[in-house]
């Protein structure tokens, strides 16, 4: 039975805007077309994790809004077991992404996010449980100790690399964006036992201890990049919770990211979709 796994972050509407190219300063350009769907990193992660044989909890906040409420349709709607979500005055987050025929994409946030409002504590976890911090901010600090004090694996967003206060965590995972170029994750592996980041279309890479192991990207027809980093940490999760190794857990996460980008969505595939293109049999 795979580990029960805890997503803590926002969940947003995303406002899709697919151009024909990205706009000149002082110029007017039509849309090719345009799409709302359901976002934010942390979201993506439990709705595609959920798909996976995974039992998921996600912590989140949503603002008393027509938006809120069709996110929180959408999450009760999917296959997460555990909702822990927080309401709040104000609007719930919205971003606006642009996709140009390239498939490059910038995303533009349209609302303050409230973190603060991202209430752990909340989250009946249990030892053995994998508790998950993907947008790492210092302010999670106490909630990642009480998940360590509990015997829970802990995994943090690969912002926490520039974050001295974090003493420990089981592992880092994210994008090398995430975090200043100047910073070398191997000197950072007397913190965290494991660091796995990505780099596009480059690939991505796993650092422990005295080992690399590095994971090609698959060469597929690219539709859309949104979601495609949310499907691959997706993917490396439900290697850990169905007790795989990384190598394994590797390979599943760079299948969901190579099946995310085929599609328009910012919700990676379900993994049902993920098993049967690339005939993975190690997840039931």
């Amino acid at each position: 039975m795979a580990k029960k796994v805890w997503v803590q972050g926002p969940v947003a509407l995303d406002t899709v805007v697919y151009l024909s190219n990205f706009p000149i300063p002082g110029s007017f350009m039509n849309s090719v077309r345009t799409e709302e769907r359901t976002g934010g990193t942390s979201a993506n992660i439990a709705l595609g994790l959920c798909t996976a044989s995974v039992e998921t909890g996600f912590v989140s906040y949503l603002g008393n809004d027509d938006v809120g409420k069709q996110l929180l349709n959408v999450l009760e709607q999917s296959q997460i077991k555990d909702l822990v979500i927080t309401y709040f005055e104000d609007k719930t987050n919205h971003a606006l992404v642009l996709v140009d025929e390239k498939s490059e994409r910038t995303i533009i946030s349209m609302t303050t996010p409230h973190l603060r409002e991202l209430r752990m504590d909340k989250a009946p976890f249990k030892a053995g449980n994998i508790v998950v911090f993907v947008l790492w901010r210092e302010e999670f600090l106490a909630d990642l100790l009480r998940a360590q004090a509990a015997g829970c694996v802990t995994v943090v967003g690969a912002g926490a690399l520039a974050d001295a206060t974090v003493m420990h965590a089981d592992l880092v995972i994210g994008s090398q964006n995430d975090f200043p170029a100047e910073i070398n994750p191997v000197d950072h592996l007397d913190r965290f036992t494991s660091i796995v980041l990505t780099g596009g279309m480059k690939g991505a890479v796993l650092y422990s201890g005295q080992t690399q192991i590095r994971q090609p990207a698959y060469k597929v027809d690219v539709k859309d990049t949104t979601g495609a980093g949310d499907a691959f940490i997706a993917g490396y999760l439900a290697g850990i919770a169905h007790e795989l190794n990384a190598t394994q857990s590797l390979e599943i996460a760079a299948q969901w990211a190579a099946s995310a980008v085929q599609s328009e969505s910012s919700v990676p595939p379900a993994f049902e979709v993920v098993k049967e293109q690339w005939g993975i049999d190690l997840i039931p």
